[in-house]
């Protein structure tokens, strides 16, 4: 029976500790869009490797702020939504969704801002492009609507000077004689914006590629809004399109969480998402999987990281005594040496203080011999004398350390008191012959 509970308490712990098998709501988007197909990639991984089942559910309407107000409301688990995304009602109310308990997992992909307009436009300019015309955007609640017209603001252009023309849905926003300017914010590979191309579109090029990161337009906007970045398009990149780099904007799709999930979940999760991401780019024929990465800076997520997330990143991170050995090293090292410096110190001392005794025996054992030379009182008395200065010299040395209180000390006394009574018992003798 002891043997039993020997392997049968472990096995219980290690069941308890796993979590195959569990099943999560991993709410992602419409199956136009790049989240649904980096979702469906993550998911089949996920519980592939893990046994950890990210289910993905499908609502009408979904974008990237319904994705959060859904986390939000807890009626799913992880979602895939835009960085820079918040809600109205928090806003309004100045509720923190960071209070809520909203965490990040990881940033995902770059989502590019591109502005495809009919190619007979040919506009001078942002501002010659936009004011007076029709703009094709999705619904209102979507992420690329709040981006863009933050975007056209930022840049000087009140929404009373173009008109809006939402799309309920997102295959929808597309290029046609009564819209000739639209908007998307999706991962560069979609196949819509190849659609829009093909139906006499241009992409808008916002500044010289040239000067990004350098002081462009677009790095303005992004200091002024740092949970965006700029990005060049490469030249090509959709067949023949476009001719030239074209630099524009960008902000991250994110994966989020909310707290309650185990850190071992989320630990997992992001594991396996980056140690398979390459199998994932390839197998899967998804570029956007190739952009996944473990090296970002937390400071540039909306939402902080979920702690098992921190616990992935942080995962070789030096531990404490990996990161000061070299520094304990060194200062042990400098310990020793100061320890053998003071033994070095105190045995000096100790030889010193040794040496300084034997000069007081040195001079106690020259009266002894002398004694036997003394015949007359007078120089007893002064050899007493010269005994007692001696012993008061020496109780000198020792109050100010230069002596130690030792049996060699207390020899000292002892043959010093012995001669000083052999010099009086010389000194009666010599009085009685005079008698």
């Amino acid at each position: 029976m002891k043997k039993f509970h020997l392997y049968f308490v472990p096995l219980l712990l290690l069941a308890a500790c796993s979590h195959k098998g569990d099943t999560y709501n991993f709410v992602t988007g419409p199956t136009t869009t790049s989240y649904h197909g980096i979702g469906q990639i993550i998911s089949q991984t996920v519980e592939k490797e893990t046994g950890i089942r990210l289910n993905i559910s499908q609502k009408p309407g979904q974008t990237a702020v319904t994705n959060l107000e859904l986390l939000n409301r807890r009626e799913c688990d992880f979602i895939i939504s835009q960085n820079d995304v918040e809600l109205e009602e928090q806003l309004s109310s100045g509720e923190s969704l960071i209070d809520n308990g909203i965490r990040s997992v990881i940033p995902l992909y770059p989502q590019v801002f591109l502005i495809i307009h009919d190619k007979d436009l040919r506009p001078k300019s942002l501002r010659d492009l936009i004011v007076g015309r029709k703009i094709g955007l999705p619904s209102k609640q979507s992420g690329t609507y709040k981006f863009a017209t933050l975007f056209f603001e930022a840049f000087g252009i009140d929404s009373s000077q173009y008109t809006i023309v939402e799309s309920k849905n997102f295959e929808d926003n597309i290029l046609r004689d009564d819209v000739p300017v639209i908007c998307l914010l999706t991962g560069f590979n979609n196949p819509r914006i190849r659609q829009n191309l093909d139906r006499n579109g241009v992409i808008f090029n916002l500044g010289d590629p040239q000067l990004a990161g350098n002081g462009s337009s677009i790095d303005g906007f992004c200091l002024n809004n740092p949970l965006a970045h700029t990005f060049v398009l490469p030249r090509h990149t959709y067949g023949k399109y476009p001719q030239k780099p074209i630099l524009t904007a960008a902000v991250d799709a994110v994966m989020l969480t909310h707290e309650d999930v185990d850190n071992d979940v989320v630990y997992e999760i992001i594991k396996t998402i980056i140690e398979y991401k390459q199998h994932m780019a390839s197998s899967h024929h998804n570029e956007l999987v190739s952009q996944f990465s473990e090296k970002f800076l937390a400071s540039n997520l909306h939402f902080p990281l979920h702690v098992g997330a921190r616990q992935y990143i942080e995962r070789n991170k030096p531990t404490f005594m990996e990161r000061w050995a070299e520094t304990m090293a060194f200062s042990f090292s400098i310990l020793v040496g100061f320890v053998g410096f003071l033994r070095g110190l105190g045995k000096w001392r100790s030889t010193r203080r040794k040496n300084r005794i034997d000069r007081y025996y040195t001079k106690v054992l020259r009266e002894q011999k002398s004694i036997k030379q003394y015949d007359t009182v007078q120089k007893c008395k002064n050899a007493i004398d010269r005994l007692k200065r001696l012993q008061v010299h020496a109780f000198r040395e020792l109050i100010a350390e230069k002596l130690t209180a030792d049996e060699s000390f207390r020899i000292f006394i002892n043959l010093l008191q012995g001669a000083i009574t052999d010099i009086r018992q010389k000194e009666k003798e010599i009085q009685n012959r005079q008698k």
